[in-house]
């Protein structure tokens, strides 16, 4: 079994694999023998490194008594011999059966460092609990803001007083049952701006919604026992979850502030 950043080195495969492979990556070069006792030494010891290095750079095997021309090329005297290759030349050489320290420092004289190492894929975060007060009071706006009221309610309904959603839930389910509330068949302008409002909700469009909500309260702040004020809160609620809501709400309840008081 070939082992992660080692092959074998023959004449036919030295160009492609070694000076074109080069060009890319070092190649580090291995003359070894099987009646060599010390390449039975080094040879581990280089593979280790090439796995560890994680591909900075490939090691090629060439048995030095199958492949004789090509150490008779490098001038290989006696073995084990190593040569780095890189840019289709030969760079650097080290003879003898080296320990993993000296082999590294080699290595690093030539510029090849170890590859970081990929960190494993972060685990998936748990699905958030869905009876979770939070969860349900997200899940709580997103049913308002598609007009499925009821599903709206069914959800925020579960959250109870002594959970910290609960103001904001007792809100919503306040304007639900606002929504809910038939306007007046002979409308005037203030039931006027509580129809376009509730359009303008339904089309996802709050800031549109709050505005109306607003000119109703404006019109006849009294009207419908403050249905329009009750409208206007839960448009708050809706667009303080949105991003940089919080501060059209402010402005927004600045506004209504000079209405009511």
């Amino acid at each position: 079994m070939q082992k992660p950043h080692v092959f074998d080195v023959t004449a036919k495969n030295f160009e492609k694999d070694v000076l074109l492979r080069s060009r890319t990556t070092p190649v580090l070069l291995d003359f070894w023998a099987t009646w060599c006792g010390p390449c039975r030494t080094l040879g581990p010891v280089l593979e280790s490194l090439a796995a560890e290095y994680g591909g900075a750079f490939e090691l090629g095997k060439i048995d030095s008594d199958a492949e004789v021309e090509l150490a008779q090329a490098f001038g290989v005297q006696s073995i084990p011999f190593c040569v780095l290759m890189a840019a289709g030349r030969p760079v650097d050489a080290f003879q003898g059966a080296q320990p993993a320290s000296e082999v590294r420092r080699f290595l690093a004289a030539a510029g090849v460092e170890p590859l970081a190492a990929t960190p494993p894929p972060a685990e998936a975060a748990p699905p958030p609990d869905p009876d979770a007060p939070a969860t349900r009071l997200q899940s709580g706006n997103a049913a308002i803001l598609r007009g499925d009221l009821a599903a709206a309610r069914e959800r925020l309904s579960g959250i109870t007083e002594d959970q910290q959603e609960h103001a904001s839930a007792a809100r919503l389910l306040d304007g639900i049952a606002a929504l809910e509330q038939p306007l007046a068949a002979a409308a005037g302008p203030a039931s006027a701006a509580i129809g376009r409002g509730r359009g303008a909700l339904r089309a996802g469009r709050l800031d549109d919604a709050v505005r109306e909500f607003i000119d109703s309260i404006a019109a006849d702040r009294a009207h419908a026992q403050g249905l329009a004020r009750r409208h206007a809160v839960l448009c708050f609620e809706l667009l303080a979850a949105t991003p940089d809501g919080e501060e059209r709400v402010l402005a927004y309840r600045r506004r209504l502030a000079t209405l009511l008081f």
